[in-house]
């Protein structure tokens, strides 16, 4: 997958893709349908695709006071695209002076003059240029006048619920795990470099890698169950704490650690990949080191126990 970093770095000689734009946090199964429409489009075309997203997310520049966590880094999401088998991503740069871009001149500058696009489609609650002023009437008809195509791909639902980020967002944040990767199609990730800590966990016969995250969302504070890959590729069962570790400290900064299960290898300075599976319980205090060990021994049992068979 190409990947230019601003509408400069595109190609002088158009690309004339089929488009869809968005911000994309998650790439969950409603985009994951806008993604399979596009493909679709593309190949009946004879053209390439392209994902056309924007960082940072918008409302932490249009809202900086109302924090939105971001599902995943702007690298996993990249990753995921390039999974997906998307041909081109455009990432537009998001501050001010984009926000002040009228739907007309995105239109006319980015989609059409730069990009000669043959086709673009969106979800039917799109809403782009300054003030959210354009919409998919908007583009049916500055495509009618211009000369692309353009079309709406319908909402996908689980169950009665609308499959969207914020749903994917409140799920993470409650621990659902099971919720979430109904929404994503896949389990949720945490992801970043392993880095030394207190060595804790070596001291109580459980030693964790201890994660400096990419900036994706973490679940809410306790234990879960979870598959782990390394930067070797390999797969392995997983059990994660997520939280402030209140038995030895009281900390307000969350921290991410995973005890990988049949495992004695060092991962220092290495990416880890963390498909959160379930929630096992909640964090809690423990009076002392012996009642935490023994609960997270059980935690090992009860973390295997639900990665057998994998899932």
């Amino acid at each position: 997958m190409e990947i230019y970093p601003d509408v400069l770095a595109l190609p002088e000689t158009p690309i004339e893709p089929v488009v869809t734009m968005g911000n994309f946090d998650g790439v969950h199964r409603g985009h994951q349908a806008i993604l399979a429409k596009l493909q679709s489009e593309a190949e009946r075309r004879g053209a390439p695709t392209m994902v056309l997203t924007f960082h940072p997310h918008p409302r932490s520049i249009l809202a900086p006071d109302v924090r939105v966590p971001q599902i995943m880094s702007l690298r996993e999401r990249l990753r995921v695209l390039w999974d997906k088998g998307i041909d081109h991503c455009l990432v537009i740069p998001f501050d001010h002076d984009f926000a002040e871009v009228t739907a007309q001149e995105f239109v006319e500058e980015i989609l059409w003059e730069r990009l000669k696009i043959r086709a673009i489609y969106t979800g039917d609650n799109t809403a782009f240029g300054h003030g959210r002023s354009g919409d998919v009437r908007y583009l049916a008809s500055e495509g009618r006048r211009l000369g692309f195509d353009s079309g709406i791909v319908e909402p996908v639902f689980a169950g009665k619920t609308r499959i969207s980020s914020t749903a994917v967002r409140q799920a993470v944040a409650s621990g659902d795990m099971d919720l979430a990767a109904r929404l994503l199609g896949r389990h949720h990730l945490v992801c970043g470099k392993v880095v030394h800590g207190d060595g804790r966990g070596r001291t109580l016969g459980v030693p964790t890698a201890n994660l400096f995250t990419d900036g994706g969302m973490h679940p809410v504070s306790g234990v879960y169950a979870a598959w782990a890959t390394t930067e070797d590729g390999e797969r392995h069962k997983a059990v994660v704490n997520v939280g402030v570790r209140p038995t030895f400290e009281s900390s307000e900064a969350l921290s991410v650690e995973a005890h990988l299960l049949d495992f004695d290898q060092d991962l220092y300075d290495q990416s880890l990949r963390l498909a959160m599976v379930r929630r096992i319980r909640s964090e809690i205090a423990f009076d002392g080191v012996d009642q935490l060990k023994a609960q997270i021994f059980r935690d090992l049992d009860e973390g295997r126990s639900i990665l057998t068979p994998a899932q």
